[in-house]
Protein backbone atom coordinates (compact mmCIF):
# COMPACT_ATOMS: atom_id res chain seq x y z
CA UNK A 1 0.00 0.00 0.00
CA UNK A 2 1.12 3.35 -0.34
CA UNK A 3 3.21 4.44 2.03
CA UNK A 4 1.22 8.47 2.60
CA UNK A 5 -1.80 5.88 3.42
CA UNK A 6 0.70 4.09 5.91
CA UNK A 7 1.86 7.30 7.68
CA UNK A 8 -2.17 8.62 8.10
CA UNK A 9 -3.38 5.46 9.48
CA UNK A 10 -0.30 5.19 12.01
CA UNK A 11 -0.83 9.37 12.46
CA UNK A 12 -4.77 8.52 13.71
CA UNK A 13 -3.52 6.11 15.63
CA UNK A 14 -1.05 7.86 17.63
CA UNK A 15 -3.77 11.08 17.44
CA UNK A 16 -6.18 8.86 19.09
CA UNK A 17 -4.04 6.86 22.06
CA UNK A 18 -2.57 10.36 23.24
CA UNK A 19 -6.22 12.25 22.89
CA UNK A 20 -7.26 9.25 24.93
CA UNK A 21 -4.57 9.65 26.97
CA UNK A 22 -5.03 13.77 27.72
CA UNK A 23 -8.91 12.98 28.06
CA UNK A 24 -7.97 10.70 30.72
CA UNK A 25 -5.84 13.10 32.70
CA UNK A 26 -7.58 15.75 32.82
CA UNK A 27 -8.02 17.21 36.59
CA UNK A 28 -11.51 16.26 37.95
CA UNK A 29 -13.04 20.06 37.69
CA UNK A 30 -11.52 20.35 34.41
CA UNK A 31 -14.27 17.43 33.20
CA UNK A 32 -16.91 19.40 30.63
CA UNK A 33 -20.14 18.89 31.62
CA UNK A 34 -23.22 18.59 29.26
CA UNK A 35 -25.86 19.89 31.50
CA UNK A 36 -28.69 19.26 28.92
CA UNK A 37 -27.73 15.64 28.39
CA UNK A 38 -29.19 13.69 30.84
CA UNK A 39 -28.04 9.74 29.78
CA UNK A 40 -27.30 7.65 32.96
CA UNK A 41 -23.99 6.32 32.78
CA UNK A 42 -22.98 8.60 29.66
CA UNK A 43 -19.36 8.47 30.69
CA UNK A 44 -19.48 4.37 30.24
CA UNK A 45 -20.50 5.18 27.37
CA UNK A 46 -17.81 7.46 26.34
CA UNK A 47 -14.77 5.09 27.73
CA UNK A 48 -16.34 1.69 25.39
CA UNK A 49 -16.80 4.12 22.72
CA UNK A 50 -12.73 5.43 23.12
CA UNK A 51 -11.60 2.23 23.28
CA UNK A 52 -13.24 0.57 20.18
CA UNK A 53 -12.02 3.41 18.51
CA UNK A 54 -8.27 2.76 19.85
CA UNK A 55 -8.46 -0.68 19.46
CA UNK A 56 -9.66 0.05 15.68
CA UNK A 57 -7.12 2.46 14.87
CA UNK A 58 -4.61 0.60 16.03
CA UNK A 59 -5.79 -2.50 14.32
CA UNK A 60 -6.29 -0.58 10.90
CA UNK A 61 -2.46 0.96 10.99
CA UNK A 62 -0.81 -2.36 12.23
CA UNK A 63 -2.99 -4.14 8.71
CA UNK A 64 -2.21 -1.46 6.65
CA UNK A 65 1.65 -1.23 7.89
CA UNK A 66 1.79 -5.03 7.34
CA UNK A 67 0.79 -5.19 3.93
CA UNK A 68 -3.10 -5.96 4.60
CA UNK A 69 -1.93 -8.95 7.15
CA UNK A 70 -3.61 -9.07 10.33
CA UNK A 71 -5.29 -12.20 11.72
CA UNK A 72 -6.97 -12.83 15.56
CA UNK A 73 -3.58 -13.44 17.36
CA UNK A 74 -2.55 -9.80 16.26
CA UNK A 75 -5.72 -8.57 17.37
CA UNK A 76 -5.95 -10.04 20.59
CA UNK A 77 -2.81 -9.06 21.10
CA UNK A 78 -3.70 -5.16 20.87
CA UNK A 79 -6.66 -5.63 22.28
CA UNK A 80 -5.44 -7.15 25.11
CA UNK A 81 -2.88 -3.93 25.62
CA UNK A 82 -5.80 -1.65 25.56
CA UNK A 83 -7.70 -3.48 28.50
CA UNK A 84 -3.71 -3.16 30.17
CA UNK A 85 -3.76 0.54 28.98
CA UNK A 86 -7.60 1.13 30.28
CA UNK A 87 -6.51 -0.57 34.06
CA UNK A 88 -3.38 1.42 33.85
CA UNK A 89 -5.15 4.69 33.27
CA UNK A 90 -7.15 3.87 36.44
CA UNK A 91 -4.32 3.15 38.55
CA UNK A 92 -2.70 6.98 36.96
CA UNK A 93 -5.64 8.76 37.70
CA UNK A 94 -6.22 7.32 41.47
CA UNK A 95 -2.41 8.29 42.69
CA UNK A 96 -1.70 11.66 39.88
CA UNK A 97 -4.87 13.23 39.27
CA UNK A 98 -6.20 15.71 41.44
CA UNK A 99 -10.31 14.79 41.78
CA UNK A 100 -10.36 11.45 40.01
CA UNK A 101 -10.32 8.38 41.56
CA UNK A 102 -9.81 4.76 40.16
CA UNK A 103 -13.11 3.76 38.95
CA UNK A 104 -13.74 -0.23 38.58
CA UNK A 105 -16.72 0.52 36.12
CA UNK A 106 -14.66 2.43 34.01
CA UNK A 107 -12.36 -0.04 33.36
CA UNK A 108 -15.29 -1.95 32.72
CA UNK A 109 -16.50 -0.22 30.46
CA UNK A 110 -12.80 0.05 28.75
CA UNK A 111 -12.85 -3.57 28.20
CA UNK A 112 -16.43 -4.03 27.14
CA UNK A 113 -15.20 -1.31 24.02
CA UNK A 114 -12.25 -3.48 23.52
CA UNK A 115 -14.62 -6.83 23.56
CA UNK A 116 -17.40 -5.06 21.17
CA UNK A 117 -14.44 -4.78 18.75
CA UNK A 118 -13.13 -8.10 18.80
CA UNK A 119 -17.11 -9.04 18.09
CA UNK A 120 -16.49 -6.65 15.12
CA UNK A 121 -13.60 -7.59 13.56
CA UNK A 122 -14.47 -11.54 14.44
CA UNK A 123 -17.68 -11.42 12.65
CA UNK A 124 -15.93 -9.59 9.54
CA UNK A 125 -14.79 -6.01 10.19
CA UNK A 126 -11.54 -6.26 8.29
CA UNK A 127 -12.08 -9.50 6.12
CA UNK A 128 -12.57 -7.73 2.96
CA UNK A 129 -9.28 -6.29 1.10
CA UNK A 130 -9.34 -2.37 1.00
CA UNK A 131 -7.89 -0.43 -2.06
CA UNK A 132 -7.38 -0.10 -5.41
CA UNK A 133 -5.56 -3.28 -5.57
CA UNK A 134 -7.28 -5.42 -3.08
CA UNK A 135 -6.73 -8.48 -5.13
CA UNK A 136 -2.97 -8.08 -5.54
CA UNK A 137 -1.48 -10.71 -3.08
CA UNK A 138 -4.41 -13.27 -3.06
CA UNK A 139 -3.36 -16.87 -4.40
CA UNK A 140 -5.83 -16.82 -7.82
CA UNK A 141 -5.46 -20.48 -8.26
Amino acid sequence: MNKHFSFIYLLLFVIAFFGSFYLFTLPGNSLPTIYWLDIPFLDKYIHAGIFFILCFTATIAWKVNNRGKINLPITIGIILFFISYGIGIEFYQENYVEGRAFELLDFVADTIGCMLFLCWFVIGGFSKKVGPDRNRDLNQN
